[in-house]
């Protein structure tokens, strides 16, 4: 499953997987956009299992709703891709919380949680959830999931918040001796939709644009699928030049702020207080 698979990055690991010989489904907010995507892959890969979902993360109730439907059948990779951008200071989830980290982490962290029973029971499943180098300048700390008042603090925080989550539910599965493993990816500076938001994504692309290291969404896409597949995996993937914006992809240092310490179990706490779902490995 790759959440926000309709379009960029998601659509390029999507494709790839479904290239590959797996069975894809494209979780997406608009199904007209969803169904557009799949004809694209079934195009490139005549014959690909491919199916569409609505997931809306900004939405506990519909994450709730797709979960049940989807969790029906063992999930064995869970790409959680799915990103906004806003200018909008105040932006919102339909549940209150900031647009940015209610997208971008708290509904990752709410589809995962949902889906759980389904990938412990395909034993040996993955969940894959991407960062950005916006997270070196997060923090998780008193307020998170409310307007900040800055948008680009407020992406930051979500972009660490999910290399944290990632780093802490594979430390939470290993002590368990769950199957499943948590990896952290992300994509570096990549040419997507959302950098026509006028939000802090689209300073990236500006950076990017101007430095030559701007990259497709199949580029970005790469240390994704590495993450996927790795037989052994790394704590972290990302690109390997232009200080992590552009290149091959292969393991990177995690951001520094998710070697805080505390911040693992901290952000546990205020993601299962602030959606009233637990995750328990």
């Amino acid at each position: 499953m790759v959440t926000g698979a309709s379009a960029g990055i998601g659509l390029a690991t999507a494709a790839a997987l479904a290239g590959a010989g797996a069975e894809v489904v494209l979780a997406v907010r608009d199904l007209t956009r969803g169904a557009a995507a799949a004809a694209r892959i079934h195009e490139r890969h005549p014959g690909a299992a491919v199916m569409v979902e609505r997931v809306e993360l900004g939405s506990l109730t519909s994450i709730s709703e797709a979960a049940s439907r989807i969790g029906e059948r063992p999930v064995h990779l869970l790409v959680n891709n799915a990103g906004t951008g806003t200018d909008d200071p105040e932006a919102r989830t339909a549940d209150g919380f900031d647009l940015q980290v209610g997208v971008n982490y708290l509904g990752a962290w709410a589809l995962t949680a949902s889906l759980w029973p389904a990938l412990r029971e395909a034993g040996g499943a993955r969940v894959v959830t991407l960062g950005s180098t916006m997270s070196e300048r997060g923090k998780v700390e008193a307020g998170f999931g409310r307007p900040t008042g800055s948008t680009y603090q407020s992406y930051c925080d979500s972009k660490l918040a999910t290399v944290v989550f990632a780093t802490e539910l594979r430390r939470r599965c290993a002590e368990a001796e769950v199957d499943v493993t948590a990896v952290p990816a992300h994509p570096g500076w990549c040419a997507t939709a959302i950098f026509d938001t006028g939000g802090p994504p689209a300073f990236v692309t500006m950076i990017g644009r101007l430095t030559g290291s701007i990259q497709s969404p199949g580029d970005g896409a790469q240390p994704i699928l590495l993450a996927a597949t790795a037989s052994e995996p790394s704590a972290y993937y990302g690109p390997l030049r232009h200080r992590g914006s552009a290149g091959p992809a292969g393991p990177v240092p995690l951001p520094g702020p998710a070697g805080s310490p505390g911040i693992g179990e901290r952000l546990w706490d205020l993601s299962t207080d602030l959606t009233g779902i637990a995750l328990h490995p």
